[in-house]
């Protein structure tokens, strides 16, 4: 009792298959994620899946966690892009789990693997469905004078019948520790920024950014730019890929929260939460997919000071319940 194994597949990460006519890979499951993307790359092609930690996550733990990321608005968690597996099961069967083929008969065992966090076995091959890469994308950075702002925008750009690949929200101090470390062109005086990105056909980018840039004056807007080339749109995305990183030159440690709650709660929900950090004399980032209502309130403190751990705990549980009752999870 108390003994424990670890199982690295660090070493596994190996191309098996890629075929660029049914817009499928297949890679073993230590393959880190930002690898993929360069793989599919050159044949204009995409893999939907991008998170913060792409440059050293493993497409195994996405898969174990049924990632999400920032373009889960439009292109869903791995569960939606992955395809097949071959899993090794505790008694050390061999099984295959969907396929890249016809839909496969049966129960959808594919489906229950993901996101099981290695409970139900180990995942060694995984097969994931790519994308086209867009013909045309806009990447927009709207500020706003409060974060309730950019919320209810949020809300309103999804009533409008428009889906984005991506809506994010940073606060003020977010954009304040990116911008001191990882400058990205963020304006440092406002409450609060969304990082929307649109991607399609030309003629239907335009409308629908022209469409945003509207919602957004109607909900008090500060500010609207529109990246005017890669590089800008590249350094946006750095900034927000980078703020959990950036946390780090506030305070050495920070824990890390995410609940899911109703975009019409994301107003509310942040103000209890932001609220009970500073009743407690904690510091707050809040950094979050908004599109789809996931939050990221980032508790930054540090472990050393005495009391502290146990304020960081109490805090942690009530934002959960915070969640929870707004009807979230």
């Amino acid at each position: 009792s108390g003994r424990s194994i670890i199982i690295s597949l660090e070493k596994m990460k190996n191309v098996r298959q890629f075929n660029k006519a049914a817009q499928t890979i297949t890679v073993e499951s230590g393959m880190v994620l930002s690898q993929i993307h360069k793989i599919v790359e050159n044949d204009n092609l995409f893999f939907p899946l991008s998170l913060g930690a792409q440059g050293s996550c493993m497409i195994g733990g996405n898969l174990s966690t049924n990632a999400g990321g920032v373009n889960v608005l439009k292109y869903g968690n791995t569960r939606e892009l992955c395809l097949g597996l071959e899993v090794v099961l505790p008694d050390g069967e061999v099984c295959q789990f969907g396929g890249i083929d016809a839909e496969p008969t049966g129960l959808d065992l594919r489906g229950a693997f993901i996101g099981s966090e290695g409970t139900l076995g180990i995942a060694t091959k995984i097969a994931v469905r790519l994308t086209p890469n867009p013909q045309d994308v806009q990447t927009i950075l709207i500020s706003f004078p409060t974060m309730r702002k950019a919320a209810e925008t949020v809300s309103a750009v999804i009533a409008a019948g428009i889906v984005p690949a991506a809506m994010e929200a940073m606060d003020q101090r977010t954009i304040e520790v990116i911008e001191n470390h990882i400058p990205s062109g963020y304006p440092t005086d406002v409450g609060a920024v969304l990082l929307i990105e649109v991607e399609g056909l030309p003629d239907g980018v335009e409308i629908e950014t022209l469409r945003i840039c509207e919602v957004a004056e109607n909900h008090e807007a500060l500010e609207i730019r529109i990246a005017q080339s890669s590089w800008q749109r590249e350094a946006l995305w750095k900034g927000r890929k980078g703020a959990c990183g950036a946390s780090t030159y506030l305070a050495p440690n920070y824990y890390l929260h995410d609940t899911v709650v109703p975009r019409s709660e994301l107003a509310n929900v942040l103000d209890k939460v932001n609220q009970l950090a500073a009743e407690n004399d904690l510091m707050l980032m809040n950094v979050f997919h908004a599109g789809d209502g996931n939050l990221h309130p980032l508790i930054v403190f540090d472990a050393e000071e005495e009391g502290t751990i146990e304020r960081v705990h109490s805090v942690a549980a009530e934002i959960v319940k915070i969640s929870i009752e707004a009807g979230g999870v």
